[in-house]
């Protein structure tokens, strides 16, 4: 009988318990992919300038940035909020949206931007952590589009232009 209870109690502390609440289901590395990358018509000497100006719209401050490697960190405007720390009383804590990208170079004419999103509990100016990636395909879906219109017009401000005159010079001949 007090086997039955003890079992009882285990089961429902289980039951309670938060280490064995249903957990959020992990997403595959391979579906992670297809929200965070895209293909792009363009090569990644466009590509690259172009993200980094569309982070820099976004508000992001860029870190780091190598054309070379095709790497790119930045930071987001933090929010910061007041907290209660024992033995350091009232403190800021701040959230703070990063992003690294990955740009490389996918034949002659196709590069692809890969975009890693996550948001950073700051503790310090310089020091993040708890960082809590974000897998919700809204940001990644509005950031390529972006970017894709950014492509767009430097591939048009890099294409070739008529020579101004030519054809009326062509035709004044023929006639």
């Amino acid at each position: 009988m007090i086997n039955l209870r003890i079992l009882a109690l285990a089961v429902t502390a289980c039951a309670v318990s938060p280490s064995f609440a249903a957990k959020e289901p992990q997403i595959t590395g391979m579906a992670l992919q297809q929200i965070q990358a895209k293909d792009f018509e363009t090569t990644a000497d466009i590509a690259f300038p172009a993200v980094m100006t569309v982070l820099q719209d976004a508000g992001y401050r860029i870190l780091t940035a190598s054309k070379e490697t095709g790497l790119i960190t930045a930071s987001g405007s933090s929010s910061s909020y007041l907290i209660w720390a024992p033995f350091a009383g009232f403190r800021s804590k701040k959230k703070v949206p990063m992003v690294s990208v990955f740009v490389e170079q996918r034949g002659r004419s196709m590069s692809r931007v890969r975009l890693n999103f996550v948001m950073s509990t700051g503790k310090s100016d310089r020091a993040f952590t708890d960082e809590s990636p974000i897998v919700d395909p809204v940001p990644y879906k509005d950031a390529f589009e972006k970017i894709e219109k950014e492509i767009f017009v430097r591939q048009a401000m890099n294409a070739p232009m008529p020579a101004v005159g030519t054809e009326a010079a062509v035709a004044g001949v023929a006639r």
